[in-house]
């Protein structure tokens, strides 16, 4: 028989709600069966309520071990160390690691344990952005990057990110997001509409009208392009704006180069100023 000490007890519940004699079981046998059932980060954390066993078992390192990515490396930069592997995963899922590039930040998704990152504006693909007449770098003490895009002066716009599909978490659904600031004085980038689009190796997964800049009223906006109404920015937590590209499976195995594009189809010779660009933030779609 084996002593009190190997031993968890939790409650067992009667039909009508009341509770009947404790249930003991081994400490390795309610980790085993939790890190079965627990499914992802949020079903630990309920677990953890039901009573100070399950607490024991939902916090183990054997069930948060579970939510870590194994090519953990690239954020594996807390300090001090953390005491256990939940401590870990909510480090990484609380705040964002910026990677020996400088141009990569990333993070883990609170719910689900994916990966998630964000390329910088430097990284990106940007027509005319090595002009100074056309596009200029500044700091900003708001961003995660060292430096921004800002916009002086184009009539066509036309800008994308890389999307590597190794960088993020298999068999799970992603957005990417265009994430940036109009300055005070910004035009022009209410129209024409742009076009957002998501390409996985050679295939166009989507591809959708968008508005920059949201100038005009709903029943325009409701009437562009053959009834097609384009999608608009919404403001974020942190302040700035986003604007979601499009969505695409990021299928388990694969090793597959892609991109996130946002771009001017129509030529209208409009003049467009003021749009400060941050980057492009790849996260599971809720």
């Amino acid at each position: 028989m084996l002593s009190r000490s190997w031993l968890l007890s939790a409650p067992r519940i009667r039909p009508d709600g009341g509770c009947m004699e404790d249930i003991r079981l081994p400490a390795d046998v309610l980790t085993s069966v939790m890190s079965r059932a627990a499914t992802g980060p949020r079903a630990a954390c309920i677990a953890a309520t039901v009573s100070p066993a399950f607490r024991s078992a939902a916090d183990s390192d054997t069930i948060w071990s579970r939510f870590l990515p194994a090519d953990l490396a690239p954020l594996a930069y807390p300090s001090p160390p953390p005491r256990s592997k939940k401590e870990l995963f909510l480090r990484l899922s609380g705040t964002h690691v910026l990677l020996e590039d400088g141009l990569t930040s990333a993070w883990l998704h609170r719910e689900t344990g994916a990966k998630c990152y964000m390329v910088a504006a430097r990284a990106m693909h940007i027509v005319w952005g090595g002009s100074p007449q056309y596009w200029r770098w500044i700091p900003r003490q708001d961003s995660r990057f060292p430096e921004c895009a800002e916009l002086l002066a184009v009539c066509w716009l036309d800008f994308s990110c890389p999307i590597e599909s190794r960088m993020l978490s298999e068999n799970t659904r992603y957005a990417a997001y265009l994430v940036f600031k109009m300055d005070d004085d910004c035009y022009g980038l209410d129209s024409p509409l742009q076009v957002a689009s998501i390409h996985i190796g050679q295939d166009e997964i989507s591809s959708h009208p968008v508005r920059l800049q949201n100038n005009i009223g709903d029943e325009q906006n409701e009437g562009a392009e053959e009834g097609a109404a384009p999608r608009l920015p919404m403001e974020r937590p942190d302040g700035w704006m986003e604007l979601e590209i499009g969505e695409w499976d990021n299928h388990g195995g694969e090793d597959k180069q892609g991109c996130a594009r946002v771009r001017e189809t129509t030529y209208g010779g409009n003049w467009k100023k003021g749009l400060i660009l941050q980057g492009v933030e790849i996260r599971p779609k809720n």
